[in-house]
């Protein structure tokens, strides 16, 4: 083996580990939400329980806590992101809550974000690929690849 597959093999392996302690948490642990601890099951989920997607995720708040944080994240460093809905289908997800800043969580503004499950991970989807070529309308349009049922949540609104 070269130097170059061996340090690839190493990123493998810490990435693995990486994973693996990710998948660790509590799926049925709840996350603090408006003003009450929830998991939340909308009905285009289930509404008794935790909703499996591809067998090893489930569309719960608890599970898609540190996407969404990562993706507030992503838009600055000291962004913090408070889920208040929920809603999944077909794996997807769409959180929308309220993106604020570190120094004042409770002033903010109203985000949502997209996600598609890819094995075990939520992975944020860009809007502007997924929603199709007209984004404003109440409908998905034809060559939109959010599911139908996740068009105005995830892509007509913030």
């Amino acid at each position: 083996m070269n130097r170059d597959s061996s340090s690839l093999a190493v990123a493998l392996i810490g990435l693995a580990a990486i994973g693996s302690a990710a998948c660790t948490a509590d799926p049925n642990e709840t996350v603090q939400s408006g003003n009450s601890a929830e998991a939340v099951h909308p009905s285009l989920v289930t509404s008794d329980g935790p909703s499996p997607v591809g067998g090893m995720t489930s569309c719960t708040k608890a599970e898609l806590a540190p996407a969404a944080t990562g993706a507030a994240q992503a838009l600055g460093e000291d962004n913090v992101y408070t889920i208040d809905q929920l809603m999944c289908a077909d794996g997807w997800a769409v959180t929308a809550g309220i993106l604020a800043n570190k120094s004042d969580p409770n002033v903010g503004a109203p985000t949502s974000f997209v996600f598609e499950q890819e094995g075990q991970f939520w992975i944020l989807q860009d809007k502007a690929k997924v929603c199709g070529t007209m984004p404003t309308t109440t409908t998905a349009p034809v060559d939109a690849t959010i599911p139908a049922e996740l068009f105005l949540s995830g892509c007509a609104a913030g």
